[in-house]
């Protein structure tokens, strides 16, 4: 549980630097290729891998991984932008259900149903949270990059449950998360030459919002990937709590250090989402 919840802070500390990033105009492309750079060099540095012991699926399913990574960074922000942040975090969190069915098909794990109760309560108190006042009004809805969103986000948290369950081994596994990153690294360097940014490298503040959200992103796949093969809680509790815990830390963190006022609807989705996590504690081994 301790590595859902390290997980967990790292998730929030996306939503806070993001947020960090709006205030403080930091180029968010170059940025995002900074941050895949330095979670390379904090793999190397913490966990390099161990090139004897890796098999070609595990460096084939980095790539793939790698690359959809960035796909997901970028697909999130033209979301937020032409569909709302609303439906883009909705999108992101509704995921959850590939995410869940994925593990029960592929790893045929067994939900109780307190568990499913508990997931019910999880997703109609996720959507809840991010449903912010400008956005209930929100007139012709956008839902193609959102569903794009959905789908990516699912497919993520399933390739990574996978290659944790099936293709790494004890040796491997810590490594990993560094070939993820390093192949994100050469995905999101091109990108940013083909979008001309490589002006925005000379301004500080991308080196700065960049370094510090690549040593968040790569503790928070680390920490996942040891969370799975823990062994202590099956995949289709840790997403969710690790989800639920996120919004409670990121919540807190906009009140406190934001100001941020929550709807009386955001305000019955935190209280669901205690309550389902309550739910999976009550059930977990």
């Amino acid at each position: 549980m301790g590595l859902v919840v390290l997980a967990a802070l790292c998730v929030a500390g996306f939503a806070i630097l993001f947020r960090l990033f709006e205030r403080f105009e930091v180029p968010l492309l170059p940025a995002i290729t900074i941050n895949y750079a330095t979670a390379f060099v904090c793999g190397l540095l913490v966990a390099p891998p161990d090139w004897t012991d890796t098999s070609r699926p595990v460096l084939l399913a980095a790539a793939g991984l790698g690359a959809l990574f960035v796909a997901i960074f970028s697909v999130t922000g033209l979301s937020a932008q032409q569909a709302g942040a609303a439906r883009t975090t909705i999108a992101g969190r509704m995921s959850l259900i590939l995410t869940i069915s994925g593990a029960v098909i592929l790893f045929d794990e067994r939900l109780d149903p307190l568990t499913v109760v508990g997931i019910l309560i999880a997703l109609v108190g996720l959507v809840l949270t991010a449903v912010g006042p400008s956005e209930q009004r929100a007139g012709r809805a956008v839902w193609f990059l959102p569903l794009l969103l959905f789908v990516c986000s699912g497919a993520a948290d399933i390739s990574v449950t996978f290659v944790q369950r099936k293709l790494t081994t004890p040796v491997t596994a810590d490594g990993f998360p560094t070939l993820c990153f390093a192949a994100s690294t050469l995905v999101s360097v091109f990108l940013l030459i083909a979008s001309t940014g490589m002006k925005a490298l000379q301004n500080k503040r991308t080196w700065i919002g960049g370094i510090a959200l690549g040593a968040v992103n790569y503790a928070s796949l680390l920490f996942l990937m040891r969370a799975l093969g823990s062994g202590g809680l099956q995949a289709s509790l840790v997403f969710p709590l690790m989800n639920i815990l996120a919004i409670l830390f990121a919540t807190i963190a906009g009140l406190s250090l934001f100001r941020e006022r929550l709807t009386l609807l955001q305000w019955c989705g935190i209280g669901g989402c205690i309550g389902a996590m309550l739910l999976f504690l009550s059930t977990a081994p």
